[in-house]
This record gives structure tokens, sequence and C-alpha cells, in this order.
């Protein structure tokens, strides 16, 4: 589903990412792991054209994508969700997911002032939708409160509803259990998922919760200082030596179990 090739960015004299290459395949839940500052964020970055590579191509479903805006890529397929969380907070649960819509809604301006059949069909769709996002990620019930009163997990949960609301074939997020009691990390576990084998969303997943990744992946890539120094299956990763070195330090072996 996504190949990247050898792509390379520097920020002035800093190497972000070197020459990393990865295949991501359809229906996996592939991780990438690494220590603060190893090009990790950077990565997504790339891959959603918030910054376009300085060398190297990316590929999704068989099409370059590497020169593309960030709205035409989002539009191919490709979500994501932020490692700070960027929802809107005066608005409410449902808004923040129906702005999400905004690439699959096909009305014309006249049609929404004059308020044609288009208009209402199209809204009537994208209001559904939302409510089936909101049900599957259990915040149903919560729909016309404001995000911003909304717990830590919830809002992460929100994130998700919305990134879905563009119908990814792939769903990046980046540092989702990132402040999340033990409660919420093992529901967002089981979210992650039924994205997967529920939603057939193909998951490219950065986080820092060792115990979350080796849950759910089925590949993990491991990067260091923008470079690519690992990759394979979670048992495999568990137990070589340069990504303990590298990202736990020398007898932290039992983090990764």
């Amino acid at each position: 589903m996504l190949e990247i090739a050898a792509i390379s960015l520097n920020f002035g004299g800093l190497a972000a990412l070197e020459d990393v290459s990865l295949k991501v395949a359809e229906g996996q839940i592939f991780s990438v792991i690494g220590p603060n500052g190893a090009g990790k964020s950077t990565l997504f970055n790339v891959l959603t054209g918030i910054y376009p590579p300085a060398t190297g191509a990316i590929h999704f479903l068989g099409r370059k994508i590497s020169k593309l805006p960030p709205q035409r890529i989002a539009r191919r397929g490709i979500g994501r969700t932020f490692q700070n969380i960027r929802l809107f907070g005066s608005m409410t649960v449902f808004e923040n997911v129906l702005v999400g819509r905004h690439t699959h809604i096909r009305y014309t301006y006249a049609d929404a002032l004059l308020h044609t059949p288009r208009y209402f069909c199209a809204e009537r769709s994208a209001r559904d939708k939302v409510l089936d996002l909101l049900n599957f990620v259990g915040l149903e019930a919560r729909a016309e409160e404001l995000a911003r009163n909304l717990s830590y997990g919830d809002q992460r949960r929100l994130e998700i509803a919305r990134a879905m609301a563009i119908q990814p074939r792939l769903l990046l997020l980046d540092e989702p259990a990132a402040g999340m009691n033990p409660r919420e990390t093992d529901a967002l576990k089981a979210l992650i998922r039924a994205l997967r084998d529920e939603r057939r969303i193909t998951i490219l997943l950065i986080e820092h919760h060792m115990q979350v990744v080796m849950a759910v992946s089925d590949r993990i890539a491991v990067l260091d200082h923008g470079r690519l120094i690992a990759e394979g299956a979670p048992a495999a990763i568990r137990e070589n030596p340069a990504v303990i070195e590298a990202y736990l330090g020398p007898g932290a072996k039992e983090s990764l179990a």
C-alpha cells in the first residue's frame, strides 16, 4: 500500500531523515518507534505533505505522492492524528468530526443558498457518517458536548474519529496513547485493532508506550537520529541489540516485553 524509498530531509545542517525506506502492506498495523528526536513525527509530516522530501520518493496505492500538497494527499486516502491534540475546543464533538467530512461533501454555494435536494442529501449523508463514527469510538452519547470538556482519553478518541471522517485507506496515528491511564490504554489497543479488523484501515503508528506497540503491531520499524536501524516482527525487535541500546539503553530489555 505504501512504499517509502530512500527519503531524506534536512533542517539546516541537521539531518531529520536520512535515506529512510519502508514498505507497509495493506491491512498491517505498522509501528514506528525510536527515541525523542529520532525523526518519527517528521516522517509523518513528509508522508502527509507538510514537508516535501529533499530526496527519495513516496508511493501510495501505486501512485507517487511525494510532491503533493496535504489536501490532495488526504483526498487520496491518508488521514492522521497529531502528537499534540488539535481539536476545536469551542465546537461540539459532533461538529469536530463533521469538519473532517469536507473532502466528501459535494454541493455548490448555490445549492447551500437555495437549499436544493443535493444540499439536503449531502448534509444528511455527512451527518449519518459522523454518527456512525462517534458510535464506533464510543462517543455517540457525548455528541453535543464541547470538545474541550472531554477527558484527555476521549479527546484522543475524538481525534481518531475526525481523522476517520475522510474515509482513509491508511491512518497515521501519532502517539495516541500519550497521557492515557491504563484503562484508556487498554481501550485504545482494542480500538486500533478494530480500525484494522472491522473498518479495514491500514495503520501506521508512532508510539512510545511499548506495551501498546508490542500488543498491536504486525511489524515495527526503529528510527534513531533520522536513520532506520531495524525493522521486523515485534519478537525480532524485542531481541535486537541495536534497538535495545539506541532506544532503551543497556539492561532495559524487559521494557519491551
